[in-house]
């Protein structure tokens, strides 16, 4: 067992604020769309060619239009087994911006390659990029898919599988039409980019101090300095954010210093 590896992935513990406002979200716009015969998609979808039109809004608003009622459950079901637990690992704050974020930039990835005429709607980017997240914070923890029934993957291998497969599909020879894979690979890409930069906030300073300095990088100091340095008014003023607003509530600065605290 790895450390910190979630426990709860895919259960029915509790489902968490921002997700429950997601889906509920999808799935009344899916209800007004097809029920009601709404034109939302008219209003709601992306361009390829949005920068024409200056459709600026349609690279928030089509993640939440799906094209068919298969469509929205594949991306609500991801939402729902995998979302939790990056809600509780994140915070709600940073969870928005994760399923935005990925949202976002995988609608450019996609009208970067996209003929003009078309037009990109769902979830998918979003969701690949939560997945992407999960990678990123729990590599080694095991998923289990529905069409592979107990049949455990670590996640970071099932990531590097549907990378690649979207690439292949967006680059090389696409197998499958009417499927957005540009956004797929952008959404997935761009979540594991955030989500490790949350897990490794010194990363791009580690790394530009070792290419400057011929990849030599200074010496850590020791955990017992740096807990030297920690006063316990500032592990109590920790703990007791943790207490009310949970893990996901700290700074990097916070986290850092409560792991230098604990060693």
């Amino acid at each position: 067992m790895y450390q910190n590896e979630p426990q709860d992935i895919g259960s029915m513990r509790g489902i968490t604020p921002a997700v429950r406002f997601l889906i509920i979200l999808n799935v009344v716009v899916y209800i007004l769309e097809y029920l009601f015969h709404l034109p939302i998609a008219n209003l709601f979808a992306l361009p390829a060619v949005w920068w024409k039109t200056l459709s600026f809004g349609q690279l928030f608003t089509y993640m939440f239009v799906h094209g068919s009622f298969s469509h929205i459950l594949m991306n609500m079901m991801g939402l729902f087994f995998i979302g939790p637990t990056m809600e509780r690992r994140l915070g709600a704050y940073r969870f928005f911006i994760l399923y935005y974020i990925s949202g976002i930039l995988g609608g450019l990835g996609w009208s970067l390659l996209a003929s003009p005429g078309q037009y990109c709607v769902g979830a998918s980017g979003a969701v690949m990029g939560i997945l992407g997240a999960f990678a990123a914070l729990y590599p080694h923890a095991k998923v289990v898919l529905i069409f592979l029934p107990f049949y455990p993957i670590k996640a970071w291998i099932l990531v590097s599988v549907l990378i690649g497969f979207e690439f292949f599909q967006t680059f090389v020879h696409p197998v499958f039409g009417g499927i957005a894979n540009a956004a797929h690979l952008m959404g997935g890409i761009a979540g594991f980019c955030y989500a490790y930069s949350i897990k490794n906030p010194n990363f791009i300073g580690q790394l530009k101090n070792k290419l400057g300095k011929g990849g030599k990088s200074k010496p850590k100091p020791s955990s017992a300095s740096s807990a030297a340095k920690l006063s316990k008014e500032d592990i109590d003023r920790i703990l007791d954010k943790i207490g009310k607003e949970g893990m996901g509530a700290l700074t990097p600065r916070e986290r850092e210093m409560l792991k230098a605290a604990t060693r």
